[in-house]
């Protein structure tokens, strides 16, 4: 679903140098199987992308705009450990179920450039989990306020859902499933969700939303054709190995061809929408259901070329490069081959629709995709590329950058099809702590770092967020596990009470004091320690490493806060950044079935007796 101008208008361990080189936040520990510029994939012979460039130039583009794009718009909200694509599309919005499938297939692909992907991936996951709709529970609820709250209808919009089961497919290849989340399932759940409610009876065409029933005639007879989307077909039957996804697959084209052949035969173009689309395709009349431009190429359709195109580019299916290369060579000639005089609208005869003779970026970047089925367009497809590469972020909005970005990953011959790459589980931790969640928001206080030794203090604090929910159960009395590392010195542990050392024991191994052990009110949970010692009956001095207090805070299934404090311990002064790592129990095999979390590279400052690392 894509909103119309002018409103949007206004609108294993990895290598610590590595660590220290990625210069982005969140969970740094995942490891990649496809990381971002490795290109695993070989795009469909007879296909072209920029060649006035370098790969490498074209790659650092893509990183140099994706870096502007995060910034400005992924955004951890509506809970630890939750993110967000803000797209803002109207008074109040937050975000919408669109912009939630574009932000996971993004995550996915730039995985490996970003160390922090995984945490965004699974935060976005679980976002998606807590905003179902009302008849599925794999469809994404189309539209949230800053509230965090559903509204407009509970319902789904088509090309949301169908992004978010790709990415869910890209990220099986790219992270495996062997963690808390098993993306394979999910996506194959999605997929059933769409099915089931986002089909038509024939299961050959892509209904609006599951909103729509055969008892709205005008709707369900209807299609959006920035729905169709080829190259996940393509891939949902690969994943699936049934299913309806050939006959989709097939039923797109019959309807491209006959909207090209029957109603633009110049220019090619496709509507925003299509009426009866097993009989008789045509465009829907003006204010079917969102504007007066229903029946038009306009901010739903814009997209078509780099849906249609990278479906060529993934299988070098011939009818993809023949629909696309119709409207490629028609709006070459349009603009007498200057991508400059692109629109933001056109007629299906070619005409610039009324009001809409500006530039904007969710035209001419699908267009650049476009451009890339047939070597004849390889001048313009370099012409592209250069007015897109630079447009500035602040020039549009959410919905144009965004497919901006998507276009780049594109162009610089960075998609992949999630069937034709090899995949499995990239454990993403590290050996205290495998596939397990993070600790977000952390922070991690030394004081004292200039007196003597055994006379300092630690304070780390966190949310531990678990995005398929904590395996853990409460009251996570079970013991405990923490590990402050120093990723500048070498990864040095600068404090550690672990199953290595000695953990924080369960609270039925007993006490080395009466003054030891757990506590447990209905809103906490608290170890506290006096004694010095964690290993009751031996209770040997010391032991403790100076820990005094852990306390937990939970607010869900999801998360709890964490907070632990040592004192007069002996602790390094650190270099930074730290990492933190916390397991819920004392025993190796709470890391190994995830019941963990582990932090970003959290950067150092201070000077003096004290360094705040977060």
């Amino acid at each position: 679903m894509a909103y119309t101008q002018p409103a949007l208008r206004g609108l294993a361990h990895v290598a610590i140098a590595w660590l220290l080189c990625a210069g982005a936040t969140g969970s740094a520990l995942a490891a990649v199987n496809h990381p971002f510029g490795s290109k695993p994939f070989t795009y469909a012979a007879g296909s072209i992308t920029p060649n006035h460039l370098s790969p490498a130039a074209l790659d650092q583009a893509v990183k140099d705009f994706y870096d502007l794009w995060k910034a400005r718009y992924l955004k951890q909200t509506c809970g630890t450990g939750r993110y967000v694509v803000e797209a803002k599309v109207g008074p109040g919005n937050l975000t919408v179920s669109e912009a939630h499938g574009y932000g996971m297939i993004i995550a996915a692909l730039m995985a490996g450039y970003d160390p922090a992907a995984k945490q965004s991936f699974d935060g976005m996951y679980a976002y998606f989990r807590e905003h179902p709709t009302a008849g599925h529970d794999h469809l994404m609820s189309w539209n949230q306020n800053r509230s965090c709250n559903d509204v407009q209808g509970i319902t789904s919009a088509s090309d949301g859902d169908l992004d978010i089961a790709f990415a869910l497919l890209l990220a099986d290849k790219q992270w495996g499933g062997c963690g808390l989340i098993d993306y394979h399932a999910e996506a194959l759940e999605v997929l059933a969700d769409i099915a089931g409610g986002a089909l038509d009876s024939t299961q050959e065409y892509v209904l609006l939303g599951d909103w729509v029933t055969v008892y709205e005639p005008n709707y369900y007879y209807a299609t959006r054709s920035s729905d169709f989307m080829p190259d996940h077909y393509r891939s949902f039957g690969a994943a699936a190995g049934s299913g309806p996804w050939t006959d989709v697959l097939d039923r797109t084209y019959t309807i491209v061809d006959a909207i090209q052949t029957n109603h633009s035969p110049v220019s090619g173009l496709l509507p925003d929408f299509i009426a009866n689309p097993l009989t008789s395709p045509q465009p829907v009349p003006p204010n079917f259901l969102e504007g007066p431009n229903d029946g038009d190429y306009d901010y739903n359709a814009c997209r078509d070329p780099w849906r249609l195109a990278t479906h060529f580019l993934v299988s070098g299916d011939v009818r993809a490069q023949t629909a696309v290369q119709k409207i490629t060579n028609w709006i070459r000639g349009a603009t007498g081959e200057d991508p400059a005089n692109i629109y933001a609208g056109y007629q299906l005869d070619g005409t610039v629709s009324p009001g809409q003779d500006y530039r904007s970026m969710a035209f001419v970047a699908p267009l650049g995709v476009g451009a890339m089925t047939d070597s004849a367009n390889q001048a313009w497809l370099n012409d592209v590329w250069d007015l897109v590469d630079l447009t500035s972020l602040d020039a549009e909005a959410y919905y144009e950058n965004t497919l901006k970005l998507l276009a780049m990953i594109v162009m610089s011959a960075n998609w992949w099809a999630p069937e034709a790459v090899s995949g499995g589980c990239a454990p993403d931790g590290m050996p205290l702590c495998t596939n397990g969640g993070y600790v977000s928001e952390a922070q991690v206080v030394v004081g004292g770092v200039t007196a003597p030794a055994g006379l300092q203090r630690l304070e780390l604090e966190g949310k531990l967020f678990f995005p398929q929910g904590n395996p853990a159960a409460p009251p996570f009395t079970d013991g405990a596990q923490v590990l402050v590392e120093d990723l500048g010195s070498g990864g040095s542990a600068i404090f550690e009470v672990t199953n290595l050392t000695t953990p924080v024991p369960p609270a039925s191994a007993g006490v080395c004091d009466p003054r030891d052990g757990w506590t447990v009110t209905p809103s906490r949970t608290r170890y506290r320690n006096l004694s010095s010692a964690l290993d009751p009956p031996t209770c040997t001095a010391g032991s403790s490493s100076g820990l005094h207090l852990i306390k937990y805070k939970p607010h869900s299934s999801y998360d709890l806060d964490f907070l632990a404090k040592a004192r007069r311990s002996t602790i390094a002064t650190p270099v930074g950044p730290l990492r933190a790592t916390v397991v819920l129990g004392d025993a190796q095999a709470g890391g190994d079935n995830g019941i963990c979390g582990v932090s970003a590279p959290l950067p150092c400052t201070g000077t003096g007796g004290s360094r705040k690392c977060r």
